[in-house]
């Protein structure tokens, strides 16, 4: 199932009330699921497509989001405020039952992951082509003014290696980052740490960006297999800190 054209332009979208505002301490909570879910909104893009279902629960110890994909596509998502100077540094741990096996992220068709992190993106306009501003402007009278200027995707992939860049095959304002790639480590609680800074900064050319969401997502419209995924301790640290899983 091709994804309608408000996802093929953003695919970040928020809706939540409140922002989480950068902490002086040196660590941002982005998440804290052993309190709740407060913030946090499951968003479906598209009435046609089955919405993939959130639910907070205790995986292996670990208080956590479980995604479940079935043929479809939604979003977990809450705006954020981000000092990217103090805490350009973004950690996360997740878990996947299987890879989404018949995804192939180079082709539309085959646009689907079993889990992915989005950071929506508030760009300077040295960041982005007239054309793609008219597109952006024509999303937002359909969709809102939340719609994000660029995202950059960090995804569990199933074919492509860890470290490969590239943009969405709908709009390069979708960065794509492939984090972990294929099956070894499904079952298993995977700790992530990735210097959000830096990939903006070399995916749009840019150190002026701005964080406005983040969302979760487990996605399989287009191939209509079924996965679940779990995400946890969602935060930021200094460039020089440590990832503080609780």
């Amino acid at each position: 199932m091709r994804k309608p054209a408000l996802i093929c332009i953003a695919l970040v979208f928020v809706v939540s009330p409140g922002t989480v505002a950068a902490q002086s301490s040196g660590v941002q909570r982005i998440s804290n699921f052993a309190s709740g879910t407060a913030g946090w909104q499951s968003v479906r893009i598209d009435k046609k497509v089955p919405a993939t279902t959130f639910t907070a629960k205790n995986i292996q110890g670990v208080p956590a989001i479980q995604a479940y994909a079935r043929k479809s596509m939604a979003l977990f998502t809450r705006p954020v405020t981000v000092n990217l100077a103090k805490t350009p540094i973004l950690c996360w741990r997740w878990r996947v039952n299987d890879v989404v096996r018949t995804a192939n992220i180079a082709n539309k068709s085959g646009d689907d992951q079993a889990a992915r992190i989005y950071i929506g993106l508030d760009l300077p306009n040295s960041a982005i082509s007239l054309g793609t501003r008219a597109k952006l402007a024509l999303a937002r009278t359909r969709g809102g003014n939340a719609i994000p200027d660029g995202a950059i995707n960090y995804v569990w992939d199933n074919r492509f290696p860890v470290g490969t860049a590239r943009n969405n095959v709908f709009t390069k304002q979708a960065k794509i980052i492939v984090a972990q790639s294929g099956a070894a480590q499904a079952g298993q609680w995977v700790n992530e740490r990735h210097n959000l800074a830096a990939d903006i900064q070399k995916q749009f050319k840019t150190s002026k960006a701005r964080v406005t969401s983040i969302a979760l997502s487990s996605d399989t419209d287009n191939s209509g297999e079924t996965v679940t995924a779990a995400f946890a301790d969602i935060h930021l640290v200094a460039a020089n800190g440590k990832c503080q899983y609780r």
